[in-house]
């Protein structure tokens, strides 16, 4: 018994802690780019993918990675030359849009056994070897593209313009990181939920602006946020008999309260 739930404590802690290593540069470069609200869309989307991969007998995973490839190219078309307030009203819409469409193809389909909880919060108790395997598998690439292409990430971010007039290809790096994200959210929803990946590309990233001076600081202060919420949110989930992706998401909204206070307290002091 001990050796059984063993396995399953590493394997949670395990899945968390890889989420989180590659949440942290992501979630940076979402918010440097000012498209923090596109994690948020790209969850409430994503549970039409998973009623028209039920519904054209695919796996789940399929059906998210299309529809997010499909919002990608719409949010990328409608920020060609407009506003970016006009590409936030885009993603509001989609992101209303493909929830209500995806509560009502899966009560259409019929589909009585599936979890919308679930899929928003996922069951990160529940990881499987071959849940813990495929992320594995996803980390590795995601990381490998972030050290490949990171330079160029952090430029576009600063100004796409300034990126573009010394060489870089502005469109195939966004595109790129457009793919990074619609696989971090298609292979991770399963056991992370796709609210709890959107929360952690966005809220420890926003605390971690409380105290970096650059962009690499910044990226280590907000694994480390991200770590503390990950540990804190399990510890009070199992203490408390609480779902552990929603306590996940409360602790790091609250690590970024205490985050508020520090600097508000320290400038006090000053």
């Amino acid at each position: 018994m001990n050796v059984i739930f063993d396995d399953f404590l590493v394997r949670s802690l395990l899945a968390g802690m890889l989420m989180v290593l590659v949440a942290a540069p992501m979630g940076c470069l979402m918010v440097w780019q000012r498209l923090a609200f596109l994690a948020d869309t790209l969850g409430h989307a994503s549970v039409l993918g998973v009623a028209l991969g039920l519904m054209m007998s695919l796996h789940p995973i399929v059906g998210v990675l299309i529809v997010i490839l499909l919002i990608m190219l719409i949010v990328r078309q409608s920020m060609g030359g407009k506003p970016v307030a006009m590409s936030e009203s885009v993603l509001a819409i989609i992101s209303h849009t493909g929830l209500a469409a995806g509560i009502l193809l899966l009560s259409m389909s019929g589909a009585g056994n599936i979890s919308l909880e679930a899929i928003l919060f996922g069951d990160l108790l529940a990881t499987s070897m071959n849940d813990l395997g495929f992320i594995i598998l996803t980390v590795f690439i995601l990381l490998f593209l972030l050290w490949k292409h990171w330079p160029s990430f952090v430029a576009i971010s600063v100004s796409p313009e300034i990126a573009q007039a010394e060489g870089i290809p502005v469109q195939k790096i966004q595109l790129i990181l457009y793919l990074m994200i619609a696989l971090l959210i298609a292979v991770m929803m399963k056991v992370m939920g796709v609210l709890l990946i959107g929360a952690m590309l966005v809220i420890p990233v926003n605390a971690a602006r409380v105290f970096s001076q650059g962009p690499e600081q910044m990226m280590v202060i907000s694994l480390v946020l991200g770590l503390l919420s990950l540990f804190s949110g399990m510890f009070m989930s199992w203490q408390y008999d609480l779902q552990t992706g929603p306590a996940i998401v409360v602790m790091a909204s609250l690590w970024l309260l205490f985050a508020l206070l520090v600097k508000k307290l320290n400038k006090a002091l000053t």
